[in-house]
């Protein structure tokens, strides 16, 4: 959970009320972000099952510094995982390597696309810069000192932290749970929803209950107004009776505007209240109170 700020119920109601999204004003720090957080020691050595053969080649590849198999390995990848923004940095970033100028444009464009407007941007505007030194061309630093620039006005004005931000990526690619929970937390914090969900959605692999994890894909699919996919994920725990589930399922429903069964799930969660935390009590009581507000203005129509 985590260490600072409130509880998780209360930090997602006040996301309702448009008062505070638990986020603090920072510069784009991973590390930052992350130490908020407590995540079990067992985390730190697991990683994907479905990613065992890709890491092993990888840590073959790197040691070698074997640029070419890196490159095929990369390319075989993406036909499995062709939505993975990083895997396409990453790809550009060896054809820089071997000096292939427009493939590594290529892939850093395409990964910008798919979502990764930081680390990717950064590694564009390094090539443009290194282009635009070698050969002396003035169009091309411009392009580079615009990317700097957007980057900076984003926040994100740290070399370090961006090369660190690249190198938590490099472990969550090759499947290791505890940076993929690292960017999902990085990527809520800063309201990237739509690559935070696709990091939560692969700790699920290892862990279906964490409840950061489970509050990072609320924010998510609300952001994203993706409520069948809420209804999916959250429906099966509630009614097991996760009371952080129950509580998350109402809030979708909130949000879908399917105030009926928004309204019997937020009652739930204030079941046997001497086991719950005053913090959760108070955002379920404020939830349900939305809820009725809404049910009432219903009625009236």
């Amino acid at each position: 959970m985590k260490k600072v700020l409130m509880g998780l119920f209360l930090i997602a109601s006040l996301s309702i009320l448009g008062i505070n999204k638990g986020k603090s004003p920072m510069e784009h720090d991973i590390n930052y972000v992350w130490h908020h957080y407590e995540l079990d020691s067992k985390y730190e050595n697991l990683f994907s099952k479905q990613k065992k053969e890709f890491k092993d080649k990888w840590d073959i590849y790197q040691d070698k510094n074997d640029y070419k198999n890196f490159i095929v390995l990369l390319k075989k990848y993406i036909e499995k995982y062709p939505n993975d923004a990083y895997a396409y940095e990453i790809l550009g970033t060896m054809y820089m390597t071997v000096n292939n100028f427009k493939e590594a444009e290529a892939n850093f464009l395409k990964a910008i696309k798919l979502g990764d407007d930081d680390t990717a941007k950064y590694s564009l505007a390094l090539l443009y810069a290194d282009k635009g030194e070698k050969d002396n061309d003035k169009e091309k630093t411009k392009l580079a000192e615009k990317y700097f620039k957007e980057l900076e006005n984003e926040g994100i004005n740290s070399h370090y932290n961006l090369e660190n931000l690249r190198n938590v990526k490099n472990g969550a690619l090759i499947g290791y749970a505890e940076p993929i929970f690292g960017l999902a937390a990085y990527y809520d914090n800063y309201e990237n929803y739509k690559i935070s969900e696709k990091y939560a959605t692969e700790f699920l692999e290892f862990d279906k209950e964490n409840l950061d994890n489970l509050m990072f894909l609320s924010n998510a699919y609300i952001a994203q107004k993706k409520y069948a996919e809420s209804e999916k994920l959250f429906l099966p725990l509630a009614q097991k009776g996760m009371m952080q589930a129950q509580y998350l399922l109402a809030l979708g429903y909130y949000h879908a505007g399917n105030l009926k069964e928004a309204e019997k799930w937020a009652k739930k969660t204030l079941e046997k209240p001497e086991r719950k935390q005053p913090d959760d009590i108070e955002a379920a009581k404020e939830l349900l109170n939305r809820i009725n507000s809404k049910l009432k203005v219903q009625n009236k129509k």
